[in-house]
């Protein structure tokens, strides 16, 4: 995969993305529309403080968009940092977060410098679970209040 911040031109895939009920099915927000998705792209592109990045992921053959990848809620006081993720449906149990895990760990732990990095995810999406613990991912305490019923899975630095 090769990674890059999303450009207007990717509006399209990022409100197939976005909109999808089976996509949205884990989402802690609603399914988007097409203006909503402008504004998605926007506030990747800019934004407000910089305790988030989030890059989109596209195939090296095919430059066909497989989905976000990122980190946000960067707190550098307390050296913790949550990424998230979503992979476009074509592309789920194909290794593609296999691939890209690597590389928001190191960005963590290396660039941002953190001893602490969390996801919170729906207890259902099992599929997320098993990627992330793949990894060493463990499942913890919340290290920040949430009221969606997700869990914390959580990785120390070694």
């Amino acid at each position: 995969m090769r990674f890059r911040l999303l450009q207007h031109d990717d509006a399209d895939v990022v409100y197939r993305q976005f909109s999808d009920p089976d996509m949205c099915a884990f989402f802690s927000e609603p399914p988007c529309d097409y203006a909503e998705a402008l504004e998605i792209i926007e506030h990747y592109r800019n934004p407000d403080g910089e305790d988030h990045l989030r890059y989109g992921m596209f195939d090296k053959e095919t430059n066909a968009f497989v989905g976000t990848c990122g980190y946000h809620f960067w707190d550098p006081a307390r050296k913790q940092v949550e990424i998230g993720y979503d992979i476009w449906k074509d592309y789920w149990k194909q290794g593609y977060m296999t691939e890209a895990m690597p590389v928001l760990i190191d960005i963590c732990f290396k660039r941002l410098g953190v001893d602490c990095i969390y996801i919170l995810t729906d207890p259902r999406n099992a599929a997320s679970v098993a990627a992330v613990a793949k990894f060493g991912f463990t499942h913890a305490a919340p290290c920040r209040d949430t009221d969606d019923g997700t869990i914390c899975l959580k990785l120390l630095r070694a």
